[in-house]
């Protein structure tokens, strides 16, 4: 897979570089020079990308958080149909009734809809609780750091009081009392009402919800800025004792200049990597708070809501929970798969590392079919899903796979056992009858499990063909 990779990565290395000269051309024309001044930036961002490129898991997180952002931005738009048509349709109604591909929800509107309006929501939750806490707390912290003395033990002793409640504690008292002295700022604001209900991508008339909303983006926001105070501080306090600050400091440069101009760039790297991460966790937090009954209430769409929604009828109805489950869980991977690759990247070790990781070499047959064998135990998951609507065999279905592959690897371990393949054949064995064991519990774990049994021996068989020829 490594070196299947590296061909792709050096095709995507030909769309950053040509995407980082489009950057270097229009800053060009904002300042005649700046290509010039800027070269080795210009040269070190083509080399971050390259490496970016290199790594399949940030790739894939950058594609899932771009899916992410462009429902969000889109969703409301390309909805089949409007998420405030409440009990058009019966409720509940399962994936593909009618021609509705996710179903029906509580309210029986098509759930496809109401998942695509509600990315919206949950896009613009997590980008005001970002653009609301994170300013706060990078200015206290760069001031905390730089003055240092009484104005460090002030601040730092103001965030200890915030970390000693419990955050969900917190955010859902906050997220409680809000709402009302909200709706009452809105009343008297109509403008405002107008401007948030397009940027929700709601219906004007339900801009009476918008209490519950703001209340719980202003809670999140008040319980976030703390963590970035601390690390802020932290980082800030390394760099303030460098040269490039004290030679400011001489040159007359203003506290300001220097805090912002100066040290604030150099840490940026590390801010955005903890942004990145924390909007996954934003996402997730603001559901599990409407889970609770806070937060967005019906008839605007929500994800947390939807789940919350449809837990009584669970397992029953679980399209109700799996489906916005499952978009919850995919956006919080991607941002997690593509923080984790930005903080590589940002590190020079670690970012030289992915750069010359896998070596190119030579295509093989064995590359191939190691590329089909995880093509084919994904569509083993796949078939479950989609063929049988089996999703408690979904869960199934991965307790023999993990075993499998604890016994290959276990077993193989051992030099002699290893020299007569018997931890292949007895994973192969056991995962047989696992599969047969529970096949009275899920209809269609058998068939699924024969098919990603088959891309796990191809596997097996690269990796034995590899062994003997020596192919790294």
């Amino acid at each position: 897979m490594g070196v299947l990779w590296i061909k792709i990565a050096k095709r995507l290395d030909r769309l950053t570089d040509k995407l980082v000269d489009i950057y270097a051309n229009f800053r060009e024309s904002i300042s005649p020079g700046w290509k010039t001044k800027n070269k080795s930036r210009i040269d070190e961002l083509k080399l971050m990308m390259r490496a970016f490129n290199r790594s399949p898991l940030a790739v894939f997180g950058a594609i899932l958080v771009f899916i992410f952002v462009f429902i969000g931005i889109f969703g409301p738009f390309i909805a089949p149909e409007s998420y405030a048509e409440v009990y058009v349709y019966p409720k509940n109604m399962p994936p593909g009734w009618e021609g509705h591909i996710l179903g029906t929800d509580y309210y029986g509107r098509d759930l496809l809809s109401v998942i695509l309006c509600g990315a919206r929501m949950s896009m613009m939750i997590g980008f005001l609780v970002v653009l609301l806490g994170v300013p706060l707390g990078i200015l206290l912290g760069l001031v905390a750091a730089y003055y240092g003395g009484k104005v460090d033990e002030i601040i730092m002793r103001i965030v200890d009081v915030f970390y000693s409640f419990p955050v969900l504690v917190l955010a859902i008292a906050l997220a409680a009392t809000l709402p009302s002295r909200i709706d009452a700022i809105l009343s008297k604001v109509p403008i405002l009402v107008y401007i948030l209900t397009a940027l929700f991508g709601i219906r004007t008339e339900h801009g009476g919800y918008l209490g519950s909303t703001l209340a719980i983006i202003l809670a999140m926001a008040i319980v976030w800025w703390p963590g970035y105070t601390r690390m802020v501080r932290a980082i800030a306090l390394s760099e303030r004792e460098k040269v490039y600050v004290e030679s400011a400091k001489a040159l007359g440069l203003s506290d300001r200049k220097i805090m912002f101009k100066h040290i604030l760039p150099n840490i940026s790297s590390i801010i955005l990597v903890m942004v990145t991460i924390d909007l996954g966790s934003i996402i997730i937090l603001e559901a599990a708070l409407s889970f609770l009954g806070l937060g967005p209430q019906p008839p605007l769409p929500e994800i947390g809501r939807i789940i919350s929604d449809g837990r009584t009828y669970w397992p029953s109805k679980w399209w109700l929970i799996i489906l916005p489950g499952a978009f919850l869980f995919i956006v919080g991977l991607g941002w997690n798969l593509l923080g984790d690759a930005l903080r590589d990247i940002f590190d020079p070790k670690t970012r030289r590392s992915i750069e010359f990781g896998v070596k190119e070499r030579p295509l093989y047959f064995t590359d191939i079919m190691g590329l089909v064998g995880n093509i084919l135990i994904f569509a083993g998951f796949i078939v479950i899903v989609w063929v049988y609507k089996d999703i408690p065999g979904l869960v199934l279905l991965t307790v023999p796979i993990l075993i499998i592959y604890m016994l290959w690897k276990g077993l193989n371990s051992i030099e002699l056992l290893d020299k007569y393949y018997v931890g292949q054949i007895v994973g192969i064995i056991v995962y047989y009858i696992i599969t047969t064991v529970l096949s009275p519990y899920s209809p269609g774990i058998v068939t699924s499990g024969l098919i990603s049994l088959a891309g796990i021996i191809l596997g097996m068989i690269k990796e034995i063909i590899e062994l003997r020829r020596g192919i790294k």
